[in-house]
């Protein structure tokens, strides 16, 4: 006859390998790189001006970096930044800019001082990170506003 304990030992050993997935941290440029991978997605990771952490992502389609904040010596970070930039060379105004920033919650906008639109959504990491699943969801948030703000802008 099977113990209670033996049922609950042999259950954790035939979990799902994302239920007992590690949190995708911002420590280094691997979690969040690797999160991507495992989704499929294209990855190049590079360091920044400083030397953080920088990732350029191919993602369902969707091209953005990944940039690195809150970091000790290019290590330890805290957060990181969804970014993605289009050179519309002044076409759209900051009028509609601002229309778009007033309009979604999550992912902010604005104009460069070249002219270009850009768009980008924070996420705040800390030092255990956010679980597989729910990082997923701060991506599909980013991924559809990145394709919302390519219709909004015309692009």
């Amino acid at each position: 006859m099977y113990t209670l304990k033996a049922i609950a030992a042999a259950a954790v050993l035939v979990m799902p390998a994302a239920a007992m997935a590690e949190n995708v941290v911002a420590k280094t440029g691997d979690s969040v790189a690797n999160f991507f991978k495992d989704e499929g997605a294209e990855v190049e990771m590079t360091t920044d001006s400083v030397g953080d952490p920088n990732l350029k992502v191919e993602y369902y389609g969707n091209d953005f970096s990944v940039y690195y904040y809150g970091c000790d010596n290019n290590t330890d970070c805290e957060a990181i930044q969804f970014f993605s930039g289009y050179q519309t060379d002044g076409s759209v105004r900051l009028s509609k800019i601002n229309e778009w920033n007033t309009n979604n919650r999550f992912a902010r906008a604005y104009v460069s001082e070249e002219g270009s639109a850009r768009i980008e959504m924070d996420l705040l990491l800390g030092d255990n990170g956010m679980t597989p699943d729910d990082f997923a969801d701060a991506v599909g948030i980013w991924n559809r506003a990145v394709q919302d703000f390519e219709e909004f802008i015309g692009w």
